[in-house]
């Protein structure tokens, strides 16, 4: 039953044991007669008038109590039958009983009435709570104030509509606001100036009293995010509790939106300062790591150009093998950071097929040992591995970048380690160098895009700073990227005793069936 039901119905419905009180009270005054004395009696007629006043109202127990003294008079009284008194003290008694039963009445009427208040409030706030409740189920603002419309409809029992100021939306005008329900001319300008004035208007608001329609604002903290309208003839009827209790359900609404804009506005804020950052850290990235192999480039090729004839076939092959070796470094980080951006993007559609691994991983070593002859690349892979379900060129670009990471991060004179270690339910791949090792404060920044570990003076030379630099940071990013699409786990771990292990954790799926040709 709506609320407003439930605090507008009578409550002493139930009359029936007021009923049975009294009669059973007039069966022992008429039962006890002759054996209690007057005093007693009249105990008993103000003791029943006292438990009847819990199923009466306090006019109809007052009334009741008057009668019933009026028969104790005329039934018990002497001279009985009458209504008249010949003893003082009987009618001091009459008197007395009289006054008792009132203000017994008038205390139980108030102590009843209290009761029922307190049992409205707490209906109420049940209602709240659910309402509160059924707003935190969505961040759907519209939905919002339908939930608002059907429990102010309900509850005062009339029309009503709603009307929403979005965000940017001026109070002076409707603009791109959402209007739940019917409203025109005077209601709708009744609705942008409740939310423009920030007060309740109305019967029983204090405010344009002459209207037949209820303004209730929809109250944040700072301002009215909307109104609601409460039309027609049930609008009048609506008690000060009720009234309260669809305010409270309007400030709801209003506080729930200024929360969500808030938030909104608070993560607009942060994703611009990190697209800010993120633009600066590129902006600084690429005018230094292009920049350098871009003069490299095209030093090398002017040495080529103007003065081939003066250089000997060995400096013209080093100068080439730079021009080669600084355009596959652009090559490099062009596709790192291109494959980055689209890995970003959602939803990513990206082509698995089943593939094996010896074969993405000979494919990946075949280009390594070209690019870096001088390097030992040990490999370790175990027989009868499983397919696993991935997109092969991303697979490839992602081991690439691994090697790459492991080759530039280490001295030439170490090998670099790959072993194969089936898992259950998985095939973990660990690329091991002998390098300086990454520090833990580190471990969770390698796999962020344009972070690159800095190095360690005291113990890097100065190749191997000059390698260092080299880069944007974005390699590892897109091999964590590459990962998460393929539902796998890419981590860094310590190498005994010095160096870095780089750990992938392929998942492996329920195996083709494998048709044999005959």
């Amino acid at each position: 039953m709506p609320l407003s039901r439930r605090l507008s119905a009578p409550k002493f419905e139930a009359r029936w044991p007021a009923v049975v009180i009294w009669l059973c009270a007039w069966g022992l005054l008429w039962g006890l007669d002759g054996v209690l004395n007057l005093g007693n009696l009249a105990l008993l007629l103000v003791l029943a008038s006292a438990i009847s006043g819990v199923w009466l109202s306090a006019l109809a127990s007052i009334g009741a109590s008057a009668v019933f003294v009026l028969m104790f008079n005329w039934f018990f009284i002497e001279p009985r039958y009458t209504f008249n008194v010949h003893v003082h003290q009987d009618l001091l008694l009459l008197v007395t009983m009289m006054g008792v039963s009132v203000v017994v009445s008038y205390l139980m009427a108030r102590l009843r009435a209290a009761a029922e208040l307190e049992s409205q409030h707490a209906q109420a706030s049940e209602l709240l709570r659910e309402l509160s409740d059924q707003f935190r189920e969505t961040r759907d603002m519209q939905l919002q104030g339908q939930r608002l419309q059907t429990l102010m409809a309900q509850e005062a029992a009339c029309e009503v509509s709603v009307l929403l100021l979005q965000d940017g939306a001026s109070d002076e005008g409707v603009g791109q606001s959402q209007l739940i329900g019917q409203a025109k001319g005077q209601d709708l300008q009744g609705l942008l100036a409740c939310a423009q004035n920030f007060a309740a208007m109305g019967p029983g608001t204090g405010r344009h009293e002459n209207q037949t329609t209820v303004f209730l604002p929809l109250r944040g903290r700072s301002r009215a995010y909307g109104a609601a309208a409460l039309h027609a003839n049930g609008a009048k009827g609506l008690t000060a509790l009720q009234r309260e209790m669809l305010q409270q359900a309007g400030d709801l609404l209003g506080l729930d939106i200024e929360r969500a804009q808030t938030l909104r506005l608070a993560q607009q804020a942060k994703d611009d300062a990190q697209s800010q950052s993120l633009r600066n850290t590129l902006l600084t990235s690429i005018s230094h790591d292009y920049r350098t192999p871009l003069a490299n480039l095209m030093g090398a090729a002017s040495a080529i150009h103007d003065q081939a004839a003066r250089l000997s076939t060995d400096k013209v092959a080093a100068l080439a093998q730079t021009v080669i070796d600084e355009a596959q470094h652009l090559n490099r980080m062009t596709t790192n950071t291109l494959q980055l951006a689209r890995l970003d993007a959602a939803p990513l559609q990206i082509k698995k097929d089943w593939e094996s691994l010896q074969e993405i991983l000979g494919s990946v070593l075949a280009k390594s040992r070209q690019r870096h002859p001088q390097r030992d690349i040990v490999v370790v892979v175990p027989d009868g591995l499983p397919l696993i379900y991935c997109d092969a060129i991303l697979l490839v670009q992602l081991f690439d970048n691994l090697i790459e990471n492991a080759i530039k991060y280490s001295h030439d004179d170490t090998p670099i380690d790959i072993q194969v270690q089936p898992k259950p339910s998985a095939l973990e791949v660990r690329v091991m160098d002998q390098g300086t090792g990454i520090a833990d404060a580190w471990k969770g920044k390698v796999f962020q895009a344009f972070e690159r570990v800095h190095a360690d003076t005291a113990q890097a030379d100065a190749t191997e700073a000059t390698q260092l630099r080299r880069g944007m940071g974005v390699g590892l990013a897109v091999c964590k990227a590459i990962a998460k699409v393929h539902d796998a786990k890419l981590w860094v771990e310590d190498r005994a005793p010095h160096g870095a292990v780089m750990c992938l954790q392929l998942p492996v799926l329920q195996q083709p069936n494998v048709v044999m040709e005959a």
